[in-house]
């Protein structure tokens, strides 16, 4: 632990991991989203993660025509590591919505919900869009792979909508999420059977979150 702290333990460092792991990103994406983090001292956690081999980084040409930093297959298994962290937070620290102050994006919710998805529960081909407030990502199942993205995808099969108090209740395992459903606080619409392939999956997940009480 202590070893494993003195790589990830300063501050920014996990929350740069977390930005990785839906995919490469440039130093301006990673900018804009950290909100609160001086220019320099991201320039310095990236130089030391590249370092430790957490993350690396590459060129990519035309149309993006940029520089940008993705996770090596070290920081994969880093990243999977912090899903338990997130659910302890969201479970025992996040009663609400994000305050005022507080940044959040879907994106960051369904990125650890997709690490916690299982091989067998990722038997069908369906992309959704998921809507919490004013802000949408994207959950989409490929054979056998579940990944997000923040940019449209196109012909979503289904759409989830809530707002980010419920989404904080069903993250944590607080509302089942069949009753928000059926309350109303989550409204669902488009492919019967996308729709009817994600409930379930979407109950293991709530069912693995609870027994880790």
């Amino acid at each position: 632990m202590s070893r494993a702290l003195d790589i990830v333990g300063e501050r920014w460092t996990l929350l740069i991991v977390r930005e990785l792991m839906s995919g490469p990103k440039r130093y301006s994406d990673l900018a804009g989203t950290l909100v609160g983090i001086g220019t320099s001292l991201l320039a310095n956690r990236l130089k030391q993660l590249d370092a430790d081999g957490i993350l690396t980084r590459r060129y990519v040409g035309p149309p993006v025509a940029s520089t940008v930093y993705e996770l090596t297959d070290v920081g994969q298994e880093l990243a999977n590591s912090l899903a338990p962290l997130a659910i302890w937070g969201v479970r025992h620290q996040i009663s609400a919505g994000p305050d005022d102050h507080e940044t959040y994006h879907v994106e960051w919710t369904l990125l650890f919900l997709s690490r916690m998805l299982r091989p067998a529960e990722l038997s069908e081909n369906y992309s959704y869009e998921v809507r919490v407030g004013d802000d949408a990502a994207w959950l989409t199942i490929r054979d056998g792979i579940a990944s997000v993205a923040v940019n449209g995808v196109d012909g979503a099969d289904a759409v989830v909508t809530t707002d980010p108090e419920t989404m904080a209740a069903i993250s944590g395992g607080r509302v089942a999420i069949g009753d928000a459903i059926g309350d109303g606080r989550v409204t669902v619409e488009g492919n019967p059977d996308a729709l009817a392939f994600l409930l379930p999956v979407l109950e293991g997940v709530q069912e693995r979150i609870t027994a880790r009480l």
